[in-house]
């Protein structure tokens, strides 16, 4: 049985006003200002849910030391091989200063260059055209626009299925066109990918490095979980760990990995460079070995911006639903065929979830087990996660859960 942070910090760090989520969201407000979900680490949950609502989805246990961790890690089964799953072989853990100071600064390389959205960077306008895979009415082409002038004033527009949405910042306040409509989950992925993919506060967490190749080209991988975890150097990802492969010589991110199964690929060998940035001409995003997103981006100065675009009509309504970041959680599924005996066979479950906890789009990221992925997307979704609001704001999330079979 493996833990995940989410277990801890329901049984550590949940605050007291827990309906609001009043800890993370007063953060995931400032970011929404900026046009950037919260501050973003899903090995930290930014909205607590009430354990009691959760029921038997967690199964927290206390005082386990790194021995003890260690034991139930070598319990799992390996993650899944994949093309785009770069760290399978030798792993050292950043345990000296100097280490630690590499790869951070690594990340931070990274993470600059993805930043649009920093204080004081250029005007842009941004497009994507995109391809995606999943529910049928949320499948097919798809366009997103995002025109940024400053912290405080942007439009961002989007087009995919039934679903189109404009979202416009102004004195303070989202004001959508398309009141309520959650952002369907291809659009989350293609968001966090494209604006946020190095995000939250690393420097606490615990680093584990392996060196890879990717495209003929060597690169750098960073896998990071939370410093409870045992500091051992065992060769290969584990369940729990978020996967950043860089190219150490340019500073750009290759691939992107919030979990096993899912993974974003970025080409850069048309890429645009944008006042110190290199954006990524192509973004594709693979789920369980399947492409379920192509997108072509474009970027370049904004220009003369008609006022008009940034001010919301009198059909618009706010504010809108601030989408929070991504966060990772445990499930316990005792009983289950399909796992060998005395290993514990994780299936990851990547969801949409609204404020009323309700799921509204699931997948599984592992599909090997047909059993196993069918019994782990049924126990998520007829599970509620709890509300999530704050005031009468609703929030949108976006879970990874760890079904686990024992």
């Amino acid at each position: 049985m493996i833990f995940t942070s989410v277990s801890i910090v329901i049984a550590f760090r949940c605050p007291a006003q827990i309906r609001s989520g009043e800890r993370g969201m007063e953060v995931g407000e400032l970011r929404e200002r900026a046009g950037e979900p919260p501050e973003s680490d899903t090995l930290i949950v930014r909205e607590c849910m009430r354990a009691r609502q959760l029921g038997p989805l967690l199964l927290v246990i206390l005082g386990l030391g790194s021995t003890a961790f260690a034991q139930l890690a070598r319990q799992s089964a390996p993650v899944p091989a994949d093309p785009l799953e770069l760290a399978m072989g030798p792993v050292e853990v950043a345990d000296t200063a100097d280490k630690r100071a590499a790869i951070l600064a690594l990340l931070e390389r990274a993470r600059q260059n993805n930043n649009l959205h920093a204080p004081g960077s250029a005007p842009y306008r941004l497009r994507v055209s995109f391809n995606a895979t999943g529910t049928p009415s949320l499948s097919g082409p798809g366009e997103m626009e995002e025109i940024w002038l400053a912290g405080d004033k942007w439009r961002w527009s989007a087009r995919l299925g039934s679903y189109s949405q404009v979202r416009i910042w102004h004195d303070g306040i989202a004001y959508d066109t398309n009141a309520h409509a959650y952002l369907p989950l291809r659009l989350k992925m293609l968001r966090g990918s494209i604006f946020w993919p190095v995000a939250g506060q690393l420097a606490s967490r615990l680093i584990r490095i392996a060196p890879a190749t990717s495209n003929g080209k060597t690169v750098t991988c960073a896998l990071i979980s939370g410093a409870w975890m045992p500091a051992t150097a065992e060769p290969g990802r584990r369940w729990q760990e978020q996967e950043f492969c860089i190219d150490p010589n340019t500073g750009l991110l290759q691939t992107y990995s919030v979990a096993p199964g899912i993974y974003a690929a970025y080409d850069y060998s048309s890429g645009t460079p944008f006042h110190g940035s290199t954006v990524p001409r192509v973004l594709s995003i693979v789920v369980a070995g399947e492409t379920v997103l192509q997108a072509q981006i474009s970027i370049e100065d904004a220009g003369a911006v008609d006022e008009g675009m940034l001010a919301p009509t009198q059909q618009m309504h706010g504010p809108g639903a601030v989408i929070v970041a991504p966060m990772r959680f445990a499930m316990i599924a005792p009983g289950q065929t399909g796992a060998g005996a005395g290993t514990v066979q994780p299936v990851i479950i990547h969801a949409a979830v609204d404020a009323n906890g309700h799921v509204l789009e699931a997948e599984a990221l592992q599909t090997s087990n047909d059993e196993l992925s069918r019994a782990a997307l049924d126990l998520v979704k007829r599970r509620n996660y709890g509300e999530a609001y704050r005031g009468e704001t609703p929030l949108e999330r976006e879970i990874f859960v760890n079904v686990e079979f024992r």
